[in-house]
Parts: C-alpha cells; structure tokens; sequence
C-alpha cells in the first residue's frame, strides 16, 4: 500500500451503494487514503493528549477550546475506522471520547450565552441581571470542568486507540487498496445521506429538527476534513463554507439553550413578567431571524457532497427544499 498511487474515481448512491462513477460528481480518493488515515489517528491521538495535559495543567477558555478541537478531530478519525472494523470495536472509543466532550458542555455554553447576551440590543432589558446570573453560573461550571477534566484518564483510551490502529492494519493487508478506498467514501457517504435525510424533515417551527440536522452534519464534515489530504476537489474554501454553515445551526441551537436558561432565571430570580416577557420576546425574535437565515442558505448542503444518481434542476427547488419564507 505504501508509495505513490493515482486517485481513483468512484460513485455513491444515496443508498450506500457502489455507483457507475460520472453518474454525478466524481469523488477522487487516492487508494492509500487508508495509510494517511491510520497516520493521522497516531497524529490526532498524540496531540489530543498534548492538548488535554495543557487544559489539566493550564485551565482556561483558550486551552478548552483546542482540547473540545482536538477530542471531535480524533473522533472523527476514529469514527473512519468504522468503514474498516466491526462497530462494537470502534464504538468503545467512540463512547470515551463522547465522555470527554460532554465534561465541556455546560461551561462552553455558558460562555456562548454571555457572548449572545452582549450583542442583545437594548430593548432586552433584563440584560443586566442576566449577564450576572449567567457570571455566577460560568464560574460554578468553570470549576466543576476544571476538576472533571483533571480526573479524565487516557490509559485505557489509548489501549482502545493502539489496538484499533492494530487491527485496522492487519485488515488493511487482506484487501487491494482501491477496495479500502471505497469503503472509506460508503462511510463517508452514509453520513452525509443521513444529513440530507434529517434535512429534508426540518420543519421550522421546531428547532429540535435543526439541531438533528446539524448533529448529522457534523459527523459528516469531521469526516470529510479528517480525508481532506487525500479527497480532490476538496478545497479550503468548501470546508470554510462547510463550516460556516454549521455555524449557523450551531447558533439556532445556541439560541434554543439561551431561552431555556433565561426561563430558569426568570423563575428562579422571580423577575416581574414587565421584564421578563419583553426580554424573552426579543430571544424569540432572535431565534426567528436565526431560522429564516439558515433555511434561506439549507439547501447548499447538496453542493458539499454530491453523490451517484443525485439529479436537481437548477431553478427548480427539489423535494427537500423549503420555501424560503417558511419560518415567517
């Protein structure tokens, strides 16, 4: 498998299975994408310790920050493997990574809120109360997160890891390189038609089916990302806008945890209905424009990934397609 090798075009279809390649967009992988891969989880595996020992050590939002990036970048490398081994070998690591992430969860969203909450026009008259409440529940998860994340052990994590690269190797003998090539774009595939399947569900009016959509997406982009090296047509622009559209998700999401913190607040401080209700319509209002602007730009989700037998015409909006005025 080692040495340089061309890269070989190959189909999906929306069902996972292996397509006449030109039906729709070529997908190009080179066929030792499987060496770079398991290369990269050895990479992503050190620097996720790297990266967790300087939060152990030096707590704060910027060491955080990079060990939430390195855990998902080793997750999604480990999730690869998926397309190579059983899913109970890979589901072990998966779960004690998912672990890792969650010990973040509540500090990280307290500081999204405070971020949100600054940029609240002045009309949210609850702002200043809030911004306190919301400074008083940032430290409390600071040091919870700061204790948890200093009991996270990664002995038995890099068991897990060390004994996956094994086997993925010894597997990676028994089959031509263009077969592990193609079993590494099913999986990534098989994301991305999970995404477009919750896509074509959301229904605006409950947010909770955007946040499916996003989960899904996430998966996907870690995944194209983690093969990136060795994709064409992959370029730094698309996973920018890749980003970029997560991002808007991500803050539709954000904006849902807001409304039920500030409920919390507003009930636990019995603040007066004449500020609460003001207050709460403009997070309503927020979360109106936030929706309108991400199913304004949905269906861009169908340019990132295009596999086999995937037919739009352009003008005419497919079946998953909502009107863009359909949260208004």
């Amino acid at each position: 498998m080692k040495g340089e090798h061309p890269a070989i075009a190959i189909g999906f279809g929306l069902n996972g299975s292996t397509a006449e390649a030109g039906r729709g967009r070529e997908v190009l992988l080179r066929p030792d994408s499987v060496d770079h891969l398991l290369a990269s989880l050895k990479k992503q595996w050190k620097r996720y310790r790297g990266e967790l020992r300087l939060c152990q050590k030096h707590f704060s939002a910027e060491a955080v920050h990079r060990s939430r990036v390195a855990t998902r970048r080793l997750l999604s490398a480990v999730e690869l493997l998926a397309a190579l081994l059983p899913p109970g070998e890979v589901e072990k690591a998966r779960r004690a990574l998912k672990r890792h992430l969650d010990v973040f969860g509540d500090l990280r969203d307290t500081q999204v809120q405070l971020v949100a909450v600054g940029s609240l026009p002045r009309r949210f008259a609850a702002a200043p109360v809030f911004r306190a409440y919301l400074r008083k529940r940032e430290a409390r998860f600071s040091k919870r997160t700061r204790k948890a994340i200093k009991r996270v052990k990664t002995k038995r994590l890099g068991e897990l890891i060390a004994a996956l690269r094994t086997e993925a190797t010894a597997r990676a003998q028994e089959h031509p390189p263009a077969v592990l090539a193609t079993r590494l774009l099913r999986q990534v595939n098989k994301a991305f038609s999970r995404t477009v399947k919750l896509r074509s569900r959301i229904t605006p009016q409950d947010p909770r089916t955007i946040h499916s959509t996003r989960v899904a997406f996430k998966q996907f982009r870690y995944m194209v990302e983690a093969l990136a090296h060795d994709l064409r047509g992959i370029s730094p622009a698309l996973l920018e806008a890749m980003h970029d559209y997560q991002t808007m998700m991500g803050n539709i999401q954000d904006n849902e945890v807001l409304l039920q913190v500030f409920d919390k607040f507003a009930a636990r401080e019995k603040v007066t209905p004449e500020l609460a209700e003001p207050s709460r319509g403009e997070l309503e209002l927020r979360r109106q424009r936030l929706i309108e602007k991400f199913l304004g730009s949905a269906d861009q989700l169908l340019q990132f990934w295009v596999p086999a037998g995937v037919r739009r015409s352009a003008g005419r909006p497919g079946p998953q397609q909502p009107r863009r005025n359909a949260a208004r």
